[in-house]
């Protein structure tokens, strides 16, 4: 196949693609991953819709259905975690046809049934009052790990202390009108809050990544999951040119509302809610901004309904995270970049999607798409607004650039603008790791995993990286093999793993990991993948190579 190509390629012809550290490598299988879902299904908890044999499957069985059953589940499916009306219904699975709320209520029954669900326990599809349905399957684990990833099974799995500071979660809106673009701006909304919130150092904020997977549950549960006080909840309605906003503020633990407050804005000033809801969260919260932070919070964007239009769709379709929807966000940016070439918001998104273009696999030249990530992530922190993002994507090009002193410096930058970004401070720590700064790394990959409790399991590799580094042989075992627990193909892992049971002498482990390495790629040998680890510290890398060739892996 394709994807089994490309990433023997990789090993291979280390010229035409980009040198690959441990989150490099991890980002490279997930797009691989991404690859094989492709190929017109849709996966969930144990099912799989084939679209081209307008199939259900459930362990590899075929569920029998009707046609329109199976078209009521791929149309829940592909809206899963939404809030769908039965307008929604009618127009997704009947072309918009007179169709009778009994005939609905059938389907759906149906569409239950096939799912090992019914209408007493909604685990699958849960109806909402007067409103619609949600579809929450459980996901499959391997989504959980790539996509949505998932809560560890470990230590960090038990009920998380409140952090020092007030803490909050930012939920999905709801967008309570049919259309797709008021979705598109309900979604861009709530990321233009999360993005003043992330840059408040006396507020603690959880990513965007456990924040989605939370949705849905009660608000103590929620709350206690991710291990927070407060969360922030929103409903949005257009009615042509004007918008109605909901928002509430959620006491999570003594679950009671804090602050609830009703905003009807034309579309054209919908910024300014943004700057009112984000002072509203600050003042109930008594939350004080320090010196400086004023100016990065307030709210400096788009003022024209048309371009604000084309932006959040463009975050829509960014955070789809799929080639096609990437391709397409990157041309939305590219617009707001040609007519706002005052602001920072085209550039560093435009450096985003080809940034992850690279991380993913997806790139047709990585190292085109790398270079063109770095020019655009430049021009974006030289503009006023900039929001630290571009800091983030500079710092990892710099560091598989083997700039190491730039590669710092962009990182270092990128935390103080954002101070609440799990990825800013995960990437920053794999640059501190690589540039030797142990014990600030492992500052920094905790940060990043305590403002994401939902963590993809390459936090883990990395943290396992760390402790090895510091000579917490045990403790790096016991993160390495919680990242593997979320992906049993993760190869970084299972190739780190080998080399630190090698260190402690478990050789029947050791051959474990070494015979996962080789069988999931026969073309892997330690010379290329040592070449492609950007340490600093020669000896270092030495070493590992070293543990490496102990262990059996060849070459």
């Amino acid at each position: 196949m394709a994807w089994r190509c490309r990433l023997k390629t990789a090993f291979r012809n280390p010229p035409e693609t980009i040198h690959f550290c441990w989150v490099h490598w991890v980002f490279l299988l997930i797009g691989v991953r991404w690859a094989m879902a492709n190929e017109r299904k849709i996966g969930f908890s144990d099912y799989e819709l084939d679209l081209d044999a307008a199939e259900l499957r459930r362990g590899g069985e075929i569920v029998a259905i009707e046609p329109q059953v199976f078209d009521l589940i791929r149309f829940f499916a592909e809206n899963a975690g939404h809030l769908v009306t039965r307008d929604d219904i009618i127009e997704g699975v009947w072309g918009g046809r007179i169709i009778s709320d009994a005939a609905i209520s059938t389907r759906i029954s149906a569409a239950r049934k096939a799912l090992g669900d019914d209408g007493k326990a909604q685990r699958v599809i849960r109806t909402v009052s007067r409103r619609g349905f949600r579809f929450l399957p459980e996901p499959r684990s391997e989504e959980l790990s790539e996509l949505a990833p998932m809560v560890s099974s470990g230590p960090e799995s038990e009920r998380l202390a409140l952090p020092d500071r007030p803490s909050i979660v930012v939920l999905p809106f709801e967008s309570l009108s049919a259309d797709v673009e008021t979705r598109s701006f309900a979604q861009g909304l709530r990321i233009d809050i999360q993005n003043a919130l992330i840059k408040v150092s006396g507020l603690f904020l959880i990513a965007v990544g456990s924040a989605n997977a939370v949705a849905g549950l009660p608000s103590k549960v929620a709350a206690e999951t991710l291990g927070v006080h407060y969360l922030l909840q929103g409903q949005l309605r257009r009615m042509g040119m004007m918008v109605r906003f909901s928002v509430q503020l959620v006491d999570g633990l003594a679950d009671r509302i804090v602050w609830a407050e009703q905003y009807d804005r034309a579309i054209e000033d919908s910024f300014r809610f943004i700057d009112e809801v984000t002072r509203q969260v600050l003042t109930a919260l008594n939350v004080h901004l320090v010196a400086g932070e004023p100016a990065k919070v307030w709210h400096k964007t788009l003022k024209d309904m048309k371009s604000l239009e084309v932006f959040y769709r463009g975050i829509s379709n960014f955070f789809q995270m799929n080639q096609e929807s990437l391709g397409s966000a990157r041309r939305d940016f590219e617009i707001i970049a040609k007519h706002h070439p005052d602001l920072s918001l085209g550039p560093t998104w435009i450096s985003l999607t080809h940034w992850y273009d690279v991380q993913r696999g997806w790139a047709r030249s990585p190292r085109k798409s790398h270079d063109l990530a770095r020019q655009w992530a430049e021009k974006a922190i030289t503009l006023d607004d900039a929001d630290g993002q571009a800091c983030t994507v500079l710092s990892h090009l710099c560091l598989l650039d083997r700039n190491y002193d730039a590669a710092l410096e962009a990182g270092a930058a990128a935390v103080r603008n954002r101070p609440n970004c799990t990825h800013a401070n995960g990437f920053y720590a794999n640059v501190l790791h690589y540039c030797g700064q142990q014990d600030g790394a492992l500052k920094h990959i905790r940060l990043a995993i305590r403002h994401s409790p939902i963590h993809p399991p390459l936090f883990n590799v990395i943290l396992g990286a760390i402790l090895r580094a510091l000579g917490d042989l045990q403790g790096a075992v016991a993160a390495t093999s919680e990242a593997l627990r979320s992906n049993r193909e993760d190869i970084a892992a299972h190739v780190l793993l080998a080399a630190l049971l090698a260190k402690q002498g478990r050789a029947n482990l050791t051959a474990e990991h070494v015979r996962e390495v080789c069988t999931r790629e026969p073309a892997f040998s330690v010379e290329a993948f040592t070449e492609r680890q950007p340490y600093r510290d020669e000896k270092f890398l030495a070493d590992l190579a070293a543990d490496l060739r102990t262990a059996g892996l060849p070459g």
